[in-house]
Protein backbone atom coordinates (compact mmCIF):
# COMPACT_ATOMS: atom_id res chain seq x y z
CA UNK A 1 0.00 0.00 0.00
CA UNK A 2 1.58 2.94 -1.22
CA UNK A 3 0.37 6.73 0.56
CA UNK A 4 1.76 9.73 -1.21
CA UNK A 5 1.65 12.23 0.94
CA UNK A 6 1.14 15.92 -0.99
CA UNK A 7 2.40 17.83 2.68
CA UNK A 8 -0.68 17.24 4.54
CA UNK A 9 -0.67 18.58 7.78
CA UNK A 10 -3.84 17.12 10.02
CA UNK A 11 -1.62 14.08 11.11
CA UNK A 12 -2.62 11.73 8.87
CA UNK A 13 0.82 11.03 7.78
CA UNK A 14 2.10 10.51 10.83
CA UNK A 15 -0.49 8.89 11.37
CA UNK A 16 0.41 6.04 8.07
CA UNK A 17 3.92 6.12 9.23
CA UNK A 18 3.10 4.77 12.64
CA UNK A 19 1.18 1.67 11.02
CA UNK A 20 4.17 1.57 8.31
CA UNK A 21 6.42 0.71 11.35
CA UNK A 22 4.13 -2.39 12.56
CA UNK A 23 2.80 -3.06 8.31
CA UNK A 24 5.43 -3.19 6.51
CA UNK A 25 3.64 -3.45 3.13
CA UNK A 26 2.71 0.56 3.77
CA UNK A 27 4.97 2.73 2.30
CA UNK A 28 4.49 6.74 2.77
CA UNK A 29 6.05 8.48 -0.53
CA UNK A 30 6.44 12.11 -1.04
CA UNK A 31 4.26 14.16 -3.69
CA UNK A 32 6.47 17.47 -4.03
CA UNK A 33 4.39 18.25 -7.05
CA UNK A 34 1.04 18.52 -4.79
CA UNK A 35 -1.17 17.44 -7.49
CA UNK A 36 -3.40 14.01 -7.18
CA UNK A 37 -2.16 13.38 -10.92
CA UNK A 38 1.61 13.80 -9.60
CA UNK A 39 0.55 11.44 -7.16
CA UNK A 40 -0.88 8.81 -9.01
CA UNK A 41 2.10 8.62 -11.22
CA UNK A 42 4.56 7.94 -8.13
CA UNK A 43 1.77 5.03 -6.77
CA UNK A 44 1.89 3.77 -10.59
CA UNK A 45 6.29 3.88 -10.95
CA UNK A 46 7.00 3.04 -7.46
CA UNK A 47 4.18 0.36 -7.25
CA UNK A 48 5.82 -3.50 -8.14
CA UNK A 49 2.67 -4.92 -9.02
CA UNK A 50 1.58 -6.30 -12.21
CA UNK A 51 -2.20 -4.62 -11.52
CA UNK A 52 -1.90 -0.62 -9.18
CA UNK A 53 -5.16 0.07 -8.16
CA UNK A 54 -5.93 4.33 -7.41
CA UNK A 55 -7.64 5.59 -4.78
CA UNK A 56 -8.24 9.45 -3.80
CA UNK A 57 -8.44 11.18 -0.55
CA UNK A 58 -12.39 11.50 -1.22
CA UNK A 59 -12.73 7.57 -1.09
CA UNK A 60 -12.94 4.72 1.06
CA UNK A 61 -12.86 1.17 -0.61
CA UNK A 62 -15.05 -1.58 -0.22
CA UNK A 63 -13.16 -4.80 1.63
CA UNK A 64 -13.35 -6.47 -1.31
CA UNK A 65 -12.25 -3.79 -3.38
CA UNK A 66 -8.71 -5.29 -4.66
CA UNK A 67 -10.02 -8.79 -5.03
CA UNK A 68 -13.53 -7.87 -7.33
CA UNK A 69 -11.04 -5.37 -9.21
CA UNK A 70 -8.92 -8.03 -10.09
CA UNK A 71 -11.14 -10.59 -10.55
CA UNK A 72 -13.10 -8.40 -12.90
CA UNK A 73 -9.71 -7.83 -15.14
CA UNK A 74 -8.96 -11.20 -15.19
CA UNK A 75 -12.52 -12.24 -16.07
CA UNK A 76 -12.70 -9.68 -18.86
CA UNK A 77 -8.89 -9.30 -19.74
CA UNK A 78 -9.14 -5.78 -20.03
CA UNK A 79 -6.43 -3.38 -19.12
CA UNK A 80 -8.18 -1.05 -16.84
CA UNK A 81 -11.50 -1.73 -14.57
CA UNK A 82 -13.66 0.78 -12.25
CA UNK A 83 -16.82 -0.21 -10.19
CA UNK A 84 -20.02 1.70 -8.53
CA UNK A 85 -19.44 4.88 -5.98
CA UNK A 86 -21.68 4.85 -2.83
CA UNK A 87 -22.01 8.73 -2.96
CA UNK A 88 -22.29 8.56 1.10
CA UNK A 89 -22.10 12.12 3.00
CA UNK A 90 -21.90 12.34 6.28
CA UNK A 91 -24.19 15.52 7.11
CA UNK A 92 -27.31 16.33 5.68
CA UNK A 93 -26.21 18.76 3.33
CA UNK A 94 -23.65 16.37 2.30
CA UNK A 95 -25.61 13.45 1.61
CA UNK A 96 -27.78 15.76 -0.70
CA UNK A 97 -24.51 16.49 -2.83
CA UNK A 98 -24.78 12.89 -3.50
CA UNK A 99 -27.95 11.78 -3.93
CA UNK A 100 -27.38 14.91 -6.71
CA UNK A 101 -24.38 13.29 -7.95
CA UNK A 102 -25.98 10.37 -8.49
CA UNK A 103 -28.89 11.65 -10.29
CA UNK A 104 -29.55 10.96 -13.98
CA UNK A 105 -30.43 14.59 -13.76
CA UNK A 106 -27.22 15.56 -11.89
CA UNK A 107 -24.66 13.82 -13.65
CA UNK A 108 -25.35 11.95 -16.83
CA UNK A 109 -21.88 9.12 -16.10
CA UNK A 110 -22.24 6.07 -16.92
CA UNK A 111 -19.57 4.95 -14.77
CA UNK A 112 -21.73 6.37 -11.52
CA UNK A 113 -25.37 5.07 -12.74
CA UNK A 114 -24.69 1.63 -14.87
CA UNK A 115 -26.49 -1.06 -12.88
CA UNK A 116 -24.62 -3.35 -15.17
CA UNK A 117 -21.13 -4.68 -16.30
CA UNK A 118 -20.64 -2.66 -19.45
CA UNK A 119 -17.81 -0.90 -21.41
CA UNK A 120 -17.26 2.93 -20.64
CA UNK A 121 -15.24 5.88 -21.42
CA UNK A 122 -14.03 6.62 -18.19
CA UNK A 123 -13.51 4.73 -14.60
CA UNK A 124 -13.69 5.59 -10.67
CA UNK A 125 -11.34 4.32 -8.48
CA UNK A 126 -9.56 2.56 -11.24
CA UNK A 127 -7.62 -0.74 -11.05
CA UNK A 128 -4.91 -0.54 -14.27
CA UNK A 129 -2.59 -3.35 -15.92
CA UNK A 130 -0.04 -0.98 -14.46
CA UNK A 131 2.66 -1.52 -17.49
CA UNK A 132 0.07 -0.09 -20.08
CA UNK A 133 -0.56 2.63 -17.57
CA UNK A 134 3.09 3.91 -17.90
CA UNK A 135 3.01 2.81 -21.49
CA UNK A 136 0.27 5.47 -22.42
CA UNK A 137 2.89 8.47 -20.63
CA UNK A 138 0.68 7.73 -16.95
CA UNK A 139 -1.26 11.00 -15.80
CA UNK A 140 -1.21 14.43 -17.64
CA UNK A 141 0.72 16.62 -14.72
CA UNK A 142 -0.14 19.85 -16.31
CA UNK A 143 -4.26 18.99 -15.79
CA UNK A 144 -5.43 20.38 -12.02
CA UNK A 145 -8.54 18.31 -12.86
CA UNK A 146 -9.99 15.96 -15.22
CA UNK A 147 -6.58 13.97 -16.08
CA UNK A 148 -7.80 10.66 -15.01
CA UNK A 149 -10.66 11.14 -17.78
CA UNK A 150 -7.76 12.28 -20.43
CA UNK A 151 -5.84 9.20 -19.07
CA UNK A 152 -8.47 7.31 -20.04
CA UNK A 153 -8.97 9.32 -23.28
CA UNK A 154 -5.39 7.98 -24.54
CA UNK A 155 -5.50 4.19 -23.31
CA UNK A 156 -8.90 3.83 -25.15
CA UNK A 157 -6.73 5.73 -28.06
CA UNK A 158 -4.10 3.05 -27.44
CA UNK A 159 -6.95 0.68 -28.60
CA UNK A 160 -7.59 -1.10 -25.09
CA UNK A 161 -10.97 -1.26 -23.00
CA UNK A 162 -12.39 0.16 -20.10
CA UNK A 163 -14.65 -1.52 -18.02
CA UNK A 164 -17.44 -0.66 -15.36
CA UNK A 165 -18.65 -3.51 -13.14
CA UNK A 166 -20.63 -2.84 -10.20
CA UNK A 167 -19.37 -5.44 -8.53
CA UNK A 168 -16.75 -3.16 -7.28
CA UNK A 169 -17.41 -0.64 -4.57
CA UNK A 170 -16.14 2.00 -2.61
CA UNK A 171 -17.34 5.20 -1.09
CA UNK A 172 -17.14 8.41 -2.31
CA UNK A 173 -17.41 11.85 0.09
CA UNK A 174 -19.17 14.36 -1.39
CA UNK A 175 -18.64 18.04 -0.61
CA UNK A 176 -19.81 19.20 2.93
CA UNK A 177 -21.07 22.25 1.17
CA UNK A 178 -23.37 23.69 -1.41
CA UNK A 179 -20.61 26.83 -2.27
CA UNK A 180 -17.85 23.85 -1.70
CA UNK A 181 -19.73 21.63 -4.39
CA UNK A 182 -19.75 24.98 -7.24
CA UNK A 183 -16.19 25.30 -6.28
CA UNK A 184 -15.62 21.55 -7.44
CA UNK A 185 -18.03 21.67 -10.33
CA UNK A 186 -16.74 25.08 -11.46
CA UNK A 187 -12.88 23.26 -11.57
CA UNK A 188 -14.15 20.12 -13.62
CA UNK A 189 -15.57 22.63 -15.83
CA UNK A 190 -12.69 24.49 -17.06
CA UNK A 191 -10.27 21.19 -17.31
CA UNK A 192 -12.65 19.41 -19.05
CA UNK A 193 -12.51 22.44 -21.80
CA UNK A 194 -8.43 21.92 -21.78
CA UNK A 195 -9.04 18.11 -21.81
CA UNK A 196 -11.95 18.53 -25.15
CA UNK A 197 -9.37 21.11 -26.48
CA UNK A 198 -6.75 18.13 -26.97
CA UNK A 199 -9.12 15.18 -27.87
CA UNK A 200 -11.78 16.97 -29.52
CA UNK A 201 -12.84 13.69 -31.23
CA UNK A 202 -14.00 12.35 -27.28
CA UNK A 203 -16.17 15.44 -26.93
CA UNK A 204 -19.65 13.52 -25.62
CA UNK A 205 -23.34 15.27 -25.95
CA UNK A 206 -23.63 15.15 -22.46
CA UNK A 207 -20.74 17.18 -21.76
CA UNK A 208 -21.91 20.04 -23.62
CA UNK A 209 -25.19 20.55 -21.92
CA UNK A 210 -23.91 22.09 -18.83
CA UNK A 211 -22.60 24.74 -21.20
CA UNK A 212 -25.36 24.97 -23.59
CA UNK A 213 -27.64 25.71 -20.26
CA UNK A 214 -25.19 28.80 -19.78
CA UNK A 215 -25.27 30.07 -22.72
CA UNK A 216 -28.79 29.61 -23.18
CA UNK A 217 -29.41 31.55 -19.73
CA UNK A 218 -26.66 34.24 -20.35
CA UNK A 219 -29.00 34.72 -23.82
CA UNK A 220 -32.39 34.89 -21.74
CA UNK A 221 -31.28 38.06 -20.03
CA UNK A 222 -31.93 40.84 -22.55
CA UNK A 223 -34.57 38.60 -23.83
CA UNK A 224 -36.80 39.63 -20.14
CA UNK A 225 -35.60 42.82 -20.87
CA UNK A 226 -37.48 43.40 -24.13
CA UNK A 227 -40.72 42.28 -23.17
CA UNK A 228 -43.29 40.18 -25.46
CA UNK A 229 -42.93 36.93 -27.37
CA UNK A 230 -39.36 37.09 -26.03
CA UNK A 231 -39.60 37.49 -22.26
CA UNK A 232 -42.49 34.51 -22.04
CA UNK A 233 -39.99 32.55 -23.79
CA UNK A 234 -37.29 32.65 -21.52
CA UNK A 235 -39.25 32.59 -18.75
CA UNK A 236 -40.83 29.46 -20.04
CA UNK A 237 -37.61 27.74 -20.47
CA UNK A 238 -36.54 28.82 -16.85
CA UNK A 239 -39.59 27.49 -15.85
CA UNK A 240 -39.21 23.99 -17.42
CA UNK A 241 -35.49 24.17 -15.92
CA UNK A 242 -36.62 24.11 -12.63
CA UNK A 243 -39.22 22.04 -12.97
CA UNK A 244 -36.84 19.29 -13.95
CA UNK A 245 -35.06 20.41 -10.70
CA UNK A 246 -37.83 19.94 -8.53
CA UNK A 247 -38.56 16.42 -10.37
CA UNK A 248 -35.18 15.60 -9.76
CA UNK A 249 -35.31 16.49 -6.01
CA UNK A 250 -38.68 14.33 -5.83
CA UNK A 251 -37.55 11.43 -7.81
CA UNK A 252 -34.19 11.42 -5.15
CA UNK A 253 -36.31 10.57 -2.28
CA UNK A 254 -34.31 12.53 0.44
CA UNK A 255 -36.32 11.73 3.13
CA UNK A 256 -35.04 8.25 3.29
CA UNK A 257 -31.77 9.41 3.76
CA UNK A 258 -31.66 12.10 6.36
CA UNK A 259 -30.77 14.57 3.44
CA UNK A 260 -31.38 18.22 3.25
CA UNK A 261 -34.52 19.17 0.63
CA UNK A 262 -33.52 22.77 0.00
CA UNK A 263 -30.21 21.49 -0.77
CA UNK A 264 -30.55 18.92 -3.00
CA UNK A 265 -32.95 21.16 -5.33
CA UNK A 266 -30.02 23.81 -5.12
CA UNK A 267 -27.08 21.03 -5.65
CA UNK A 268 -28.54 20.96 -9.13
CA UNK A 269 -28.44 24.27 -10.43
CA UNK A 270 -25.11 24.66 -8.70
CA UNK A 271 -23.41 21.52 -10.49
CA UNK A 272 -24.68 22.43 -13.69
CA UNK A 273 -23.83 26.25 -14.16
CA UNK A 274 -20.49 25.90 -12.07
CA UNK A 275 -19.29 23.19 -14.67
CA UNK A 276 -21.28 25.19 -17.59
CA UNK A 277 -19.82 28.60 -16.28
CA UNK A 278 -15.89 27.15 -15.62
CA UNK A 279 -16.31 25.69 -19.34
CA UNK A 280 -17.43 28.31 -21.05
CA UNK A 281 -14.76 30.46 -19.47
CA UNK A 282 -12.18 28.22 -20.33
CA UNK A 283 -12.80 28.36 -23.84
CA UNK A 284 -13.20 31.88 -24.23
CA UNK A 285 -10.01 32.20 -22.33
CA UNK A 286 -8.56 29.56 -25.51
CA UNK A 287 -9.68 31.68 -28.29
CA UNK A 288 -8.81 34.76 -26.45
CA UNK A 289 -4.99 33.22 -26.55
CA UNK A 290 -5.31 32.20 -29.85
CA UNK A 291 -6.44 35.37 -31.73
CA UNK A 292 -3.25 37.32 -29.92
Amino acid sequence: ILVIDGGSTDGSREYVEKRAQQEPWVRVIDNAVGSAAAAFNLGATEGRGEIVCLFSSHGVPASDYVSRSVKVMQETGVVGVGGRYLHLGTTPVSRSIGLAMVSPFGMASGHRMATKRRSVDTISHPAYNRQVLLDVGGFDEELARNSDYELNVRIRQAGHELVFDPSIESIYRPRPTIEALAKQFWHYGRWKARVAKAHPRDLKPRHLVAPALVVGAAATLPAVALGGMAQKAAIAGWAAYAAGCVGATVHANPGTGDASLSALFVAFPAMHLSWGAGFVTSTIEDLGKKNQ
